[in-house]
């Protein structure tokens, strides 16, 4: 009976925990938990005492109890003398405080009963508090230097040992394929961009009709349009971009700003410090000489404060002749030009935005970060300007086969923002209020996808309402320790519902989502914690029939492209592949 007992009660439970999806650092951090507990001195409280500190640290409650198993009556004076010897060394007591302490112990323990828990609880502690503060603090601070201490070393331990169970045991059968990915059918009639706003959209003050919105995929069709305004600017241009390269697509932009520059056009250029910091002084130096206005962004400096060097500008906004204006998640870098233009092929998409009221917004976060940055050193001025380049000759980018009609007259419109301090949570609302109201799909195309925990019960709650979640993830990361951030998440994501596709051709950068053919949403924003909390953002949100439907109509074109992730397959890596994506999330929040 006892045996059959324990099977039940302990052994089956563990082996669920363990065989379901649950991340390895929950479990770890329940373990963790339930050490911190064992090293207090409270026999009977201490499964409840275990229970509430897994709860705080979100660990996991089954797990948190088994270290209790290791309180005993054995176990406890030894444990209790351990404690105090350790806090007599750090706040040092008399050898008669000693003494008594240690005598108080015992007849606290000899005074425990089972049968009276409560009763035996509160005479235990009544004995402890008589024992008065130069006795009863050296076993204080043992009691949290021990437990801290055990539960630092259960926690990497107890990660490994369930990457290691995982990946060793016996595998089970391969399920059969998933279905092809469909989108449930619309039940009733398309919506207005008043009714879109009203059940999707936050801030609905906020939205103003655009002109037209085009949606722009790929850098071989945003930067022709971008050059092309640019080019056409007869007032202003101003340009904010995380990267700007020295190579044939930053020496395009460079060329197109110093031509409005030299027709008389105030044109300014801000960059972040740290994603152009492979960018030459000679660059900037040299578009300063032909009159462009340029500014970094936190240059690091020693003296700067670690919280003003871990704040970057992520945003991507071009404005023109305030009416014209782009955003989204391109940098200006071969990277995302197209191979036939000699660059990389990076997946990613903008958008192109005519109308006063989005230009108005997107200038306005321009101007926030501008005042923000550096004037760049212009004491060394290129005696030549742009012409020390020259020898690139960079061409015309070649025009792009447009598959879809993709620009949409009389389109609402909201530019959502973060700055330094104010509004950093304004973008993740916006992407919140959409997934909890979404009724038949949400699809997501993220590069750093690693969401917090609202974001993540959101779309777990959305897969049980019957609503086809499907994220479009990156093989392939130019940040490898943000991919196995989110790797880590996967096996969590799959056992809920969410389908992941990963993209097999070079990087996925793109972050848009859409959802009910109602809101899409596009800009520099990833689900992870770098863009909630420490960068500078910025996001379209389109409450358009007709831009939702092309944008998810691009979606599904990528994801067929992709391939689907399993749970049974992305469970079958390495036990050290676990553990590298394990540790890689304690990291991120600052990835």
């Amino acid at each position: 009976m006892p045996r059959r007992f324990l099977s039940v009660k302990i052994w089956r439970p563990l082996r669920k925990t363990l065989r379901e999806a649950d991340g390895a650092p929950r479990i770890a951090r329940g373990m963790a938990a339930g050490f911190f507990a064992a090293a207090f001195p409270l026999p009977g409280l201490q499964i409840p005492l275990s229970l509430i500190a897994a709860f705080l640290v979100r660990g996991n409650r089954i797990v948190a109890v088994l270290p209790q198993f290791l309180a005993n009556a054995g176990t406890f004076i030894p444990m209790i003398y351990l404690e105090y010897r350790i806090g007599a060394w750090l706040w040092p007591a008399s050898a008669e405080d000693a003494e008594r302490t240690l005598a108080g112990v015992s007849r606290a323990a000899d005074a425990w009963r089972w049968s009276l828990p409560l009763t035996s609880a509160w005479a235990f502690v009544s004995e402890l508090g008589a024992l008065g503060a130069g006795a009863f603090l050296p076993l204080l601070i043992g009691v949290l230097v021990f437990g801290t201490a055990l539960a630092a070393v259960a926690y990497p331990l107890t990660v490994a040992g369930v990457c290691a169970w995982r990946a060793r045991r016996p595998p089970w059968p391969e399920p059969p394929p998933p279905p092809p990915l469909t989108l449930p059918a619309s039940e009733g009639p398309e919506l207005s961009d008043e009714q879109a706003i009203g059940k999707y959209a936050i801030k609905r003050e906020r939205f103003a009709q655009a002109d037209s919105v085009q949606l722009l995929v790929d850098g071989c069709e945003a930067y022709p349009e971008m050059l092309a305004a640019i080019d056409a600017a007869e007032r202003t241009v101003d340009l904010e971009t995380y990267i700007l390269a020295d190579d044939a697509t930053g020496q395009r932009f460079a060329f197109a700003l110093a031509r409005a520059a030299r027709r008389g056009v105030k044109t300014r250029l801000l960059i972040d410090a740290v994603g152009s910091l492979e960018l030459p002084a000679d660059f900037t130096r040299g578009l300063a000489s032909t009159g462009v206005e340029v500014r970094i962004y936190h240059p690091l400096r020693l003296a700067r404060p670690t919280w003003a060097i871990n704040r970057r500008d992520h945003r991507k906004i071009l404005v023109a002749d305030g009416r014209v204006s782009f955003t989204g998640g391109l940098n200006i870098s071969d990277d995302y030009a197209s191979k036939e233009a000699g660059g990389r092929g990076w997946r990613d998409t903008h958008v192109c935005i005519e109308g006063d009221h989005a230009a108005r917004e997107l200038l306005a976060l321009f101007n926030q970060a501008w005042k923000k940055a550096k004037p760049c050193d212009t004491l060394t001025q290129s005696p030549n300007g742009l012409r020390w380049r020259q020898s690139l000759s960079p061409g015309p980018i070649p025009s792009a086969e447009v598959r879809l009609e993709r620009t949409f007259a009389d389109a609402a419109v909201q530019i959502v923002g973060n700055k330094e301090f104010a509004n950093r949570r304004l973008i993740r609302r916006a992407y919140l209020h959409a997934i909890r109201n979404a009724k038949r799909y949400i699809l997501i195309e993220n590069a750093y996808f690693v969401p917090d925990r609202g974001i993540r019960r959101a779309l777990y709650k959305a897969t049980k309402r019957g609503v086809v979640v499907a994220v479009a993830v990156a093989r392939e990361s130019d940040v490898e320790l943000s991919a196995m951030a989110g790797r880590a998440l996967y096996s969590e994501h799959l056992d809920h519902g969410v389908r992941l596709f990963e993209w097999p051709r070079g990087m996925l950068h793109a972050k848009t989502a859409v959802v009910d053919d109602a809101w899409a949403i596009a800009g520099s924003y990833n689900l992870n914690m770098r863009s909630l909390i420490h960068d500078l953002e910025a996001v379209a949100v389109v409450a358009d029939a007709g831009f939702a439907k092309a944008l998810r109509e691009q979606t599904m074109l990528d994801l067929a492209l992709c391939e689907e992730l399993t749970l049974h397959k992305h469970e079958r890596r390495s036990w050290t592949r676990m553990l590298k994506e394990s540790l890689a999330y304690q990291m991120r929040y600052w990835l």
